[in-house]
């Protein structure tokens, strides 16, 4: 499934209480993505990679984008620091509004920013994988 169709189905699961417009959210999914992409490869390019290889060319893996396939086991570790950079970018807004009067909901920004930091540390132990090679 492509990284689009996730954040979609991700935003209509998780309506209530999201300010953010579906392009920021796209944004942010698509940041995630590449944070992960750092640590690990899409299906896509495994695939690319390896034909690449039998072909004997030269294989430059495309920037991530919102087109790349993400199987369920990459979006299993990306979907958690995305659902983080959401609710900060949306704390963000919130505490921004609070001299408007209104009522700030949720943790703060810099609460956030801590569980992020920890989940970016986690995260090239849980991308890590290892192909099997027979002999």
């Amino acid at each position: 499934m492509r990284l689009i169709e996730r954040v979609s189905k991700w935003l209509v699961a998780h309506p209530v209480g999201v300010m953010l417009d579906d392009a920021q959210v796209q944004n942010l999914a698509l940041q995630a993505a590449t944070y992960y992409s750092g640590y690990s490869d899409f299906e896509h390019d495994r695939i690319m990679f390896e034909l690449a290889m039998d072909a004997g060319t030269d294989y430059y893996p495309d920037p991530v984008s919102l087109d790349v396939c993400v199987t369920d086991s990459d979006w299993a570790i990306i979907r958690p620091l995305f659902a983080l950079y959401v609710e900060r970018e949306n704390a963000m807004f919130l505490e921004a509004s609070r001299g408007l009067g209104v009522d700030v909901f949720g943790r703060s920004v810099s609460e956030i920013a801590q569980e992020i930091a920890t989940t970016e540390a986690e995260l090239p132990h849980k991308a890590f994988m290892q192909i099997i090679i027979r002999v």
